[in-house]
């Protein structure tokens, strides 16, 4: 059984490792320091708008005018990647001036930046702000704290502790669920099932080994705990290195509310710790 649980343990572990920044967020979107915001058209072009998308990751054009739209390139630069829109089309992009003006954070925690347009053949600007907000609370790493020893506290239980930790699962589980559900609702220009998948990564076997587990766990199976303990270490392990920042960063890419995200993110990390605690705990017990 200890070597089970090592293997398993190891494969939760080594999976993730093998993860990419797009395997772990929707898009590849991640949580930031600061978020672009659009001013306006310097000058106002009617039937042109731009905005700042996907918490300022993208800027959106959408040309309303009987003209085509170019983007200009940034001097110098020989391959520029940006879009020439159509009448009638859209278009998103990651702007390398919006990018340079996130790099360093000013005084005021306010900076401006702007993109030269081209409608026919008549300049437009678009004027721009990248914004700093304040940093979240650090109350929420006590909230990951307080979710890891309420889940680890199953363990301890002298009756029904098989049911405590059924129920301490299915919260990791339905936790990180939601956390999937809603990033994945972010990116604008892709198919909802990928962006699915692109969000939860390797954490997806999560999923169907936690509710077996937690089910099995409440029957008593022996079998029930290993599963939550592998469950409850994948969570922890895929969520940690990239959504643990969702915690320290003001910017989350969440469409249901940073706050959310963020309980939702304490709950995973710590309450999957927790649940591996309770699991091997209740593996270790005798009889």
């Amino acid at each position: 059984m200890r070597r089970l649980v090592g293997l398993l343990l190891a494969v939760a572990v080594l999976l993730p490792a093998g993860a990419t920044p797009a395997l772990a967020h929707a898009g590849g979107l991640a949580s930031a320091a600061s978020e672009a915001r659009v001013i306006g058209l310097d000058p106002p072009v009617p039937g042109l708008a731009v905005r700042a998308v996907e918490f300022g990751a993208r800027l959106r054009l959408d040309n309303g005018t009987a003209l085509p739209v170019v983007v200009e390139p940034v001097p110098g630069s020989v391959l520029s990647g940006l879009p020439v829109v159509a009448p009638g089309a859209t278009a998103r992009w990651s702007d390398p001036r919006v990018t340079a003006a996130a790099a360093e954070r000013p005084p005021g925690d306010r900076a401006s930046w702007s993109v030269p347009l081209r409608v026919g053949g008549t300049p437009v600007v678009v004027r721009g702000e990248q914004v700093w907000p304040p940093a979240p609370s650090p109350l929420w790493w006590l909230v990951a704290i307080g979710a890891l020893v309420a889940a680890a506290s199953a363990g301890t239980v002298r009756r029904g502790a098989g049911v405590a930790l059924a129920a301490a699962t299915l919260v990791v589980l339905a936790a990180h669920l939601v956390h999937v559900l809603g990033s994945a609702l972010v990116p604008e220009d892709q198919p909802y099932p990928l962006m699915l998948l692109s969000a939860a990564g390797y954490a997806l076997l999560g999923w169907p080994l936690g509710a077996v587990g937690a089910r099995l766990a409440a029957r008593g199976h022996p079998a029930g705990p290993l599963l939550c303990v592998v469950a409850g270490a994948l969570f922890a392990v895929v969520i940690a290195p990239v959504d643990a920042f969702t915690l320290v960063d003001p910017v989350v890419p969440y469409a249901w509310g940073a706050d959310l995200d963020r309980l939702l993110v304490a709950l995973t990390l710590g309450g999957g710790l927790g649940v591996v605690v309770a699991g091997v705990t209740l593996l270790r017990r005798p009889g």
